[in-house]
């Protein structure tokens, strides 16, 4: 992390392209998609976070510096001291969960929008379309 609101992470070289490619679908910079994904964390406790997968080991990580503001670095930093995790593997698991096996999803809470993981029931039986449109 940097004085300018910065947040390194690292991840999998398919996941940061496949992330890119996805925020870019969307009209949006690597660093709003970061901050629409990481403003979202008070969405889930320490346990849900942990139990969301990791992504499976690839060689070559990649390197990936993200302007998210000093408040959701302070988000970051509170959910990784709580659960025991570093920036960047709660930032892989999100993404991992929500782009690649659909195990979280973005839902509507009234006027706000929420992440939640996705029951087992309806993960079991549901396919992921998001890694592949």
């Amino acid at each position: 992390m940097s004085g300018e609101g910065l947040v390194s992470v690292r991840m999998s070289k398919s996941l940061s392209s496949l992330f890119g490619g996805i925020a870019e679908r969307q009209g949006l910079s690597v660093h709003e998609a970061a901050r629409r994904l990481i403003s979202r964390l008070q969405s889930f406790t320490p346990d849900e976070l942990k139990s969301l997968k990791d992504p499976p080991r690839e060689p070559g990580m990649a390197r990936l510096s993200l302007y998210v503001g000093w408040d959701l670095i302070d988000l970051l930093t509170d959910a990784a001291h709580d659960s025991n995790l570093s920036h960047s593997s709660i930032f892989r698991r999100l993404l991992y969960g929500y782009l690649v096996n659909g195990e979280i999803e973005f839902v509507q809470k009234g006027k706000d929008w929420k992440l939640q993981v996705v029951s087992e029931k309806r993960h079991e039986n549901s396919v992921p379309e998001r890694a592949g449109s």
